[in-house]
């Protein structure tokens, strides 16, 4: 019996959620699942740990070792990044909006709600409660949005949509008020500790401000506190007798909403990615503000933004276009650049080696992925209709694709070019696509006058338009072996076709139900065609005799899911036909 292993996941690059870069790998998510990128290879791998919905937020330990994601229902999975293996499962009951780790990796805090929660980091050992929690904070009159730690690991600077930030504790001071840090106008985006001592911050809010905070003496003293106590905890008389006051204002100035940013403590540089696609670097230091580079990435809006442990890189993700771009700033130049299908794949094939993954969208375009790296190395955007099949040739050195505006072309994957256009008489929509064994026949259906026009592609001339079909030919296959072309229709009939010799439909295959898809068997002696009703019929091309049927209805109704009243066999989900 096979044995079938996820391997990895193509197509989309980024789809939500932020940005992890340690060293030179790049965490990013994808749905539900955790895609790992090499920088230098400029190689991607899906890890096979998935949570249950759609991925918020990622977190990954100092050391790289321990990675957590939280998906949007609160549930969250660790998981060993250089096993790629889960460890531990946990549901935190609310929304989480972020999560870092500390810089020691002893511990990581977790924006849950109003609250802010820090956990002890759990082992690589099997534990019955592997998640301990030390502290938890609230006061929020709002959701948490954005955290971030000190150098030292000892204090944790929180943003919420209340408008306010508020520094706490990472270890029990005995009287410790959290200070609260207000002034801003819209929720707060970032949140990061400057320099060593945590004695200064950065807030910064959706309307482009950026707001600087310095902890200074107070001018009231501590009181009702002798010597004796003072000189046992001199850190905590120091805390009390200090004051968070706003140092400065300053303003990004862009036409587009703030949202989101990242601050390198090392290098003093913050990135801040806004609304109409554009990012921007400040390097902020003491009552200075100095822009560095301004850069747009696209037109839509930067969904999240983070640097490197260098900062020499800079990680921006756009969700809505599915776009990655790793930017080194210093020489202006992409490291790395990724796009997905902006709309659904249509259909995908692969070369006949195997090296290479061709995939049709309605976006217009045509991608080729490589098998090996999971990068797309080439697009081609000449069509100008959504694009609806896909077939390589058998030699692999060209690509056909058919579209909805009425053309099939022929695309060069040695010089990456379109050398070839091929079109009907009349205006057709193509929804089929096939190849025969030499490569020079190409036949393609049609799902607005149900006929297969075919054409020479040496030539680019029209050979035939075969018609007998009363509905969307849908499917199209040629026999490896002889000289026959199958096509599968919505008129609930397969037929066979003379394509060579020009004596046209020889056989008629029927059906109860829409043929959907067409697979001849390697040494062409049986058809095999799947239908609406989730069947698929074994035919026998040479007499037209069906030779078997494959019940899949059941396989793919599902069965009774959790919370359901009726049975699996009454179930509304499985109505599916």
């Amino acid at each position: 019996m096979a044995h079938y292993r996820f391997d990895n996941l193509l197509g989309a690059p980024y789809r939500g959620g932020n940005l992890c870069v340690r060293g030179t790998k790049l965490l990013t998510s994808i749905g539900n699942r955790v895609t790992e990128v090499d920088l230098t290879l400029s190689s991607c791998a899906t890890l096979p740990s998935e949570n249950l919905t759609e991925i918020q937020c990622v977190a990954v330990s100092p050391s790289g070792s321990h990675m957590i994601s939280f998906d949007t229902d609160g549930r969250a999975i660790l998981v060993n990044l250089r096993k790629r293996v889960v460890l531990h499962h946990m549901n935190f009951k609310a929304k989480v909006f972020a999560c870092e780790f500390s810089p020691c990796g002893r511990s990581f805090a977790v924006c849950a709600g109003k609250t802010i929660q820090i956990w002890a980091t759990p082992t690589m050992l099997k534990e019955f409660a592997p998640f301990r929690l030390l502290r938890q904070y609230g006061g929020m009159y709002d959701d948490a949005t954005c955290v971030g730690w000190s150098a030292d690991s000892r204090w944790v600077i929180v943003g919420s949509k209340d408008l306010t930030a508020r520094v706490y504790s990472a270890n029990h001071v005995e009287g410790y008020a959290p200070p609260t840090l207000a002034g801003h106008r819209e929720p707060l985006v970032h949140v990061a500790f400057a320099g060593e001592n945590g004695d200064a911050c950065f807030t910064v809010s959706k309307d482009g401000a950026v707001f600087e905070w310095r902890l200074e003496e107070a001018e009231e003293e501590p009181q009702e506190r002798g010597d004796s106590a003072r000189r046992k905890n001199k850190s905590l008389a120091k805390t009390m007798t200090k004051r968070w006051r706003m140092c400065g204002k300053h303003f990004f100035h862009q036409p587009a909403k703030l949202t989101c940013a990242d601050y390198h403590r090392a290098t003093g540089l913050l990135c801040a990615g806004f609304g109409h696609g554009v990012f921007t670097m400040h390097r902020l230091s003491p009552d200075s503000f100095e822009h560095v580079q301004t850069l747009s990435v696209s037109q839509e809006k930067v969904s999240a933004c983070a640097f490197d442990e260098t900062g020499d890189w800079i990680a921006l993700g756009c969700a809505k276009l599915g776009q990655l771009v790793v930017w080194e700033w210093q020489s202006e130049a992409y490291v790395y650049k990724q796009q997905g299908h902006y709309f659904d794949v249509n259909a995908c094939a692969y070369a006949p080696d195997g090296s290479m993954l061709a995939t049709a969208a309605d976006d217009h375009k045509v991608k080729v992925w490589s098998a090996t790296t999971g990068s797309c190395f080439v697009t081609f955007a000449e069509h100008a209709a959504p694009v609806s099949a896909v077939a390589f040739l058998p030699t692999g050195h060209a690509l056909l694709s058919a579209s909805l505006d009425g053309t099939v072309r022929a695309f060069d994957l040695m010089r990456y070019r379109n050398f070839r256009v091929l079109t009907s008489p009349d205006p057709s929509q193509f929804v089929s696509l096939a190849v025969d064994p030499t490569g020079e026949i190409v036949c393609a259906g049609s799902l607005d006058t149900f006929q297969i026009f075919i054409w020479s592609l040496k030539t680019g001339r029209l050979l035939d338009i075969l018609a007998g079909h009363q509905g969307p030919v849908t499917s199209l296959a040629f026999s490896p072996e002889s000289a026959s072309l199958a096509s599968g229709s919505w008129d609930k009939s397969v037929r066979l076709w003379d394509v060579y010799e020009g004596r046209g439909q020889t056989d008629v295959l029927p059906h109860a139900h829409d043929v959907l898809a067409l697979a001849f068997r390697p040494d062409g002696k049986q058809i095999a065609a799947a239908t609406l009703d989730g069947q698929v019929f074994l035919w026998d091309p040479s007499d037209a005799k069906l030779e078997g049927t494959i019940e899949g209805r059941r396989d793919m109704a599902g069965g009774k899911i959790v919370g359901d009243l009726r049975s699996g066999a009454n179930v509304a989900a499985g109505e599916r036909f």
